[in-house]
């Protein structure tokens, strides 16, 4: 019944340096592909920290939706955070997940780009969508200012909120050599 697989398996047999090369080669071209995608990723992350460390408010102004994120994941790296990227679709409002560098505390991040003041929703969407990340706790940034709406939930809800002027000496903070910004507590915002 299965006779068939004597002779396959003869054929296999010397066939195996040409398969093993061929597979071996395969494998070697995958991993120098994979290298310079590597490499690649780290230019143009290299080439993004540089343009981002001499941003002020006025160049977070001109920045898109993304390019703010991409700012912010870089102010939390400069700061010892951890920092993962959520799906761009479907990420239920949550655009960073922030892992604390030493009490490994996970924080949802809202990125909210916006000269208009922010609503009281980015705030409830980022509460209530932390659980599904597995974060402790909550935190919306934005390039502007927040209504007392928006206050008055962070505050029911202990979200953190990052307006303007925090944004500044979050800023501040991170371009000074060797400092870390180490955590976030209550209402008040940043502790080192």
């Amino acid at each position: 019944m299965w006779a068939w697989l004597e002779p396959v398996g003869r054929v296999l047999w010397e066939l195996r340096w040409a398969l093993l090369l061929y597979f071996g080669g395969l494998l070697v071209c995958y991993k120098v592909i994979d290298s310079i995608r590597y490499w690649i990723g780290e230019w143009r992350r290299e080439k993004a920290e540089a343009r981002f460390r001499g941003a002020d408010l006025a160049a977070v102004d001109q920045m898109s939706g993304q390019e703010f994120l991409q700012y912010l994941a870089y102010l939390f790296r400069s700061a010892g955070f951890t920092v993962q990227f959520t799906p761009p679709v479907g990420n239920y409002g949550v655009d960073l997940v922030l892992t604390h560098p030493t009490t490994e505390q996970r924080i949802a991040v809202r990125a909210h780009r916006a000269d208009d003041p922010v609503d009281p929703i980015p705030v409830m969407t980022v509460e209530s969508s932390r659980l599904l990340y597995g974060c402790e706790r909550a935190m919306v940034v934005t390039s502007g200012e927040f209504t007392e709406e928006a206050r008055e939930q962070g505050e029911a809800a202990n979200v953190i909120l990052v307006d303007r002027t925090r944004l500044q000496e979050m800023m501040v903070l991170t371009s000074a050599p060797h400092t870390a910004l180490f955590g976030f507590s209550g209402h008040q915002g940043l502790t080192l």
